[in-house]
Parts: structure tokens; C-alpha cells; sequence
């Protein structure tokens, strides 16, 4: 819960791709141990079994919930971002008219970094929009 609002990030990331990375590397270290007990049938026997199921399904959910509000929160942004590359990319100096200035939006070369990473990562349904990137 401490690291949700900010977690740590990996190194050379864009932030969709490394929240969804932190989001997966947790998972997956709750993951092993479960499939332990899964496979030894007297641990869950126990009296405190229940609840370390509970746990695991309320944290796994949480991540699972983690990972789809960045993920639908990238497909929003591949959809905003899609207007500014019908947008002219020269452009008149609004205050003079005699220079031009270069109409581009940064946000293109963040989304363009977040999707090959994205499509790196695997098991990440690409939209029809971030293809074109």
C-alpha cells in the first residue's frame, strides 16, 4: 500500500511500463510460494490457512486491479495523443508570423517508449492505435 501511490520504478522505464513491471515482479513473488502450498496439501490443512488464502487473493487482486488502471490509463493517452499526429508539424510563430516553429508534441516520443516496452513485456493486449506507433 506504501509504494502503490509511487512505486519504485525500474531503471530506463517509461512510468506505464514500470508500474505494470513492479505490479507483475510482485505478483509473481507471491505466486511461488502459493503454488508450494498448492502442492503440499498438509500445509493448507492448517489453522491459519484460510487466512494466508485470504491474503494472497486480496493482494493478488490489488495488483491485478493495479496493473489494468495504468494499463487503461495508456490506451486513454494513445487516444489523446493520436489527435497531435494529424496536428501540421511547421507552424507560424504565433506572436511575429515571420519565424516558424516546431509543432510537436513530446508526449509522441513517451508513448512511442511506453509501447515498445509494453509490447516487450507480453501477455498485453496492444490497441489498434499503438500498432501504428
Amino acid at each position: 500500500e506504501k509504494c502503490k501511490a509511487a512505486p519504485p520504478l525500474v531503471r530506463n522505464l517509461p512510468p506505464v511500463a514500470g508500474h505494470i513491471t513492479w505490479s507483475r515482479h510482485l505478483y509473481k513473488r507471491i505466486e511461488g510460494p502459493m503454488r508450494k502450498f498448492q502442492n503440499n496439501p498438509s500445509v493448507l490443512a492448517g489453522r491459519d490457512a484460510k487466512k494466508l488464502i485470504r491474503m494472497y487473493n486480496k493482494m493478488a487482486k490489488t495488483l491485478i486491479e493495479f496493473e489494468t488502471l495504468w494499463y487503461q490509463a495508456w490506451v486513454n493517452s494513445i487516444e489523446a495523443v493520436k489527435s497531435g499526429l494529424q496536428a501540421t508539424l511547421i507552424i507560424k510563430h504565433p506572436d511575429d508570423g515571420l519565424r516558424f516553429h516546431v509543432n510537436f508534441d513530446a508526449e509522441i516520443l513517451q508513448l512511442i517508449r511506453e509501447t515498445r516496452c509494453m509490447d516487450r513485456m507480453g501477455g498485453i493486449e496492444m490497441p489498434e492505435a499503438a500498432k501504428m506507433f
